[in-house]
């Protein structure tokens, strides 16, 4: 039977727990450091009680200790993966290969997507190191994961939703050269949202002050199948730095989406599910356009170019409602417009006003009659025909803040005898035996439905349902049968927890022994894109390289940048976005505000360059 997962991002405790209660099978979360996301890191006593919370479900929480490390973090970082063992956590997401040399709790690796992978070999190099699994490139297309996947056994990570990086991840050094803040170190100043003014080679603008660089978010709801078919098994959400109503919001959505595939594909006679238990229930319905969008495109799948350009809205600027049809000042003094529009506007709604000249203006909406909107401003340069979205929905953020309850829907077996009653369920080995005093009854049907009715409710976030029940049928007390139940929950907790423990117990060895160096060195020779720069930059990865065949490896950009380096290399193309592609072969370069950077183009991969001047 294939099993899949649903990944969910955690920037805290609270937000864990909520993208638990709404379905997720899993969720990622940082430590203090070294998470990726320098302003999302957790205590490990956040962690563990995250761990605790999730296990009940058989959920799993991945720690991300994902970024490059220094020499002086190494023994920092190998602490940090012990603390993480023992609060409980599932694997480790890491992008340091130093980490292979380290000493390790048995607890399985996975290679995050910052170590870049996109080929064949470069997978069957990560698997030989010994990565239980692979987070893949979000660039790859179908045709690409399937070659990966006929190449390893290793499981397979695919992100399926939230904001798109514009380069190859792990490869990215735009951040650290324009602002001294390292991607690959959780410090990312996302200058791919900034504006940027595009010259030829003759100084003529092209583009002025606009988010060149900046991509729409990804929306792979309705490829989910594809994936699966390509070799996918865990499916991933971008978002630690969101807030709890979008990844509510969004976690419910994927639940929903996989729940009806998998019911889909057992209507044709095959077995897929998911890694946790329990279903989730909850008041809303998820609509991804109404928490944080910028547009969305499921980038390159099919292996063509989209148009995955933001535009302007390098920010959210969320639902598109209609048009400006009329605007005036009111008699408080503030602006009151009207619109056309299938949507309705609400008291409190943040709205997004782009104008025809590709401004973005924002203000809450504070007074709503019908088509006509008062703004508490009389401020903002609006007029008829500017396009109106939604970027908070106040009365969907209510709706979200209602409680999401996760329920595992137990069947029971009942034997009865005048001894008590002995309950059996898929999860315990042995039926458990339940001493209980009952009376001859008076109507036999009613006192059996009185057993189904007591029994069969809710206990902890169990749902028990009396499935079958054998043997003379007695009258029993409701409150010895409430504790029953119970006693019922109580035990299934525990064997659930244990038996998640158990499976969680794995023997993972230290350092690659030499025999898989050299299979290792081999698959690093052939697997490269030529383009990959190593991120060396502490003792033990550097060391690593060194057996891996790399003579003399480079050390990290963020220790010693080189003169011209390639700064970002993606498979967005400015050139093909604007129509000039192709063209005469004049230089391009971007503009922002002192910094002078310089385009070139791969066409043979299709693939665009910005480099350092």
């Amino acid at each position: 039977m294939l099993e899949v997962e649903l990944l969910a991002p955690a920037r805290d405790l609270e937000i864990g727990t909520a993208a638990i209660d709404c379905g997720a099978d899993s969720v990622y979360i940082a430590a203090p450091k070294y998470g990726a996301r320098s302003s999302a890191g957790n205590s490990f006593d956040h962690i563990k009680r995250l761990c605790s919370y999730a296990h009940k479900y058989r959920a799993k929480i991945y720690l991300t200790l994902n970024t490059i490390l220094y020499d002086n973090e190494l023994k920092e970082a190998e602490y940090f993966m012990w603390k993480a063992y023992d609060a409980g956590v599932d694997a480790l997401i890491v992008q340091d290969l130093g980490i292979l040399k380290m000493n390790r709790p048995p607890i399985p690796l996975f290679a995050s997507t910052q170590t870049d992978i996109r080929t064949p070999e470069k997978a069957a190099l990560l698997e030989s190191l010994g990565f239980e699994r692979l987070i893949l490139a979000r660039e790859l297309s179908l045709k690409q994961i399937r070659e990966i996947r006929r190449a390893v056994n290793c499981q397979l990570e695919s992100f399926v939703h939230g904001a798109l990086c514009v380069c190859y991840s792990g490869q990215c050094y735009l951040s650290q050269y324009l602002t001294g803040r390292s991607a690959n170190r959780g410090e990312c100043a996302q200058p791919c949202r900034s504006d940027y003014t595009l010259v030829n080679d003759k100084g003529e603008v092209l583009v002025k002050d606009f988010p060149l660089l900046s991509l729409k978010d990804m929306d792979r709801s309705e490829n989910l199948e594809a994936l699966i078919d390509a070799g996918i098994t865990s499916f991933k959400i971008e978002g630690r730095l969101k807030g709890a109503s979008y990844v509510k919001n969004i976690v419910k959505k994927y639940d929903n989406a996989l729940n009806a595939l998998i019911e889909k594909r057992r209507g044709k006679g095959e077995e897929i599910r998911r890694i946790s238990l329990g279903e989730s229930t909850s008041s809303f319905t998820p609509d991804s356009s109404k928490t944080f969008t910028r547009g969305t495109t499921p980038f390159n799948l099919e292996g063509k170019r989209g148009d995955w350009a933001s535009g302007a809205a390098a920010k959210a600027v969320g639902e598109f409602i209609g048009e400006i049809e009329s605007v005036k000042t009111n008699a408080k003094g503030f602006i009151t417009f009207s619109y056309k529009g299938d949507k309705k506007i609400n008291n409190g709604d943040g709205l997004c006003f782009i104008s025809k000249r590709g401004e973005i203006l924002g203000q809450r909406a504070s007074s709503c009659s019908g088509s006509f909107v008062e703004l508490f401003t009389h401020r903002l340069e609006i007029q008829k025909g500017d396009k109106i979205y939604r970027n908070y929905d106040a009365l969907f953020e209510k709706e979200l803040e209602k409680p999401v309850r996760r329920v595992i829907n137990i069947p029971l077996d009942l034997t009865l005898s005048p001894k008590g009653i002995s309950v059996s369920c898929d999860f315990f080995k042995e039926p458990l035996f339940f001493d209980i005093e009952g009376d001859t009854p008076q109507n036999r049907e009613k006192a059996e439905d009185i057993i189904k009715s007591q029994i069969g409710k809710s206990a902890l976030h169990f749902k028990f349902k009396v499935r079958k029940i054998e043997g003379e049928i007695r009258f029993y007390k409701t409150a010895a049968l409430n504790a029953i139940r119970n006693s019922l929950a109580d035990a299934l907790e525990r064997e659930i927890v244990a038996l998640h423990n158990r499976e969680r117990t794995v023997t993972v060895k230290g350092a690659p022994s030499e025999k898989e160096m050299a299979f290792a060195s081999e698959e690093w020779r052939k697997k490269a894109p030529s383009d990959y720069r190593l991120n060396c930059s502490n003792r033990l990865s550097c060391s690593l390289y060194k057996e891996l065949g790399v003579d003399s490896p480079a050390p990290a950009f963020e220790l010693e940048p080189p003169k011209g380096a390639e700064l970002m290399r993606t498979k967005y193309c400015i050139r093909h976005q604007l129509g000039l592609c192709p063209n005469d072969g004049g230089k391009l370069y971007l503009l922002n505000g002192k910094n002078r950077l310089a385009l070139e183009f791969d066409c043979a991969k299709c693939e665009m360059v910005i480099k350092a001047l």
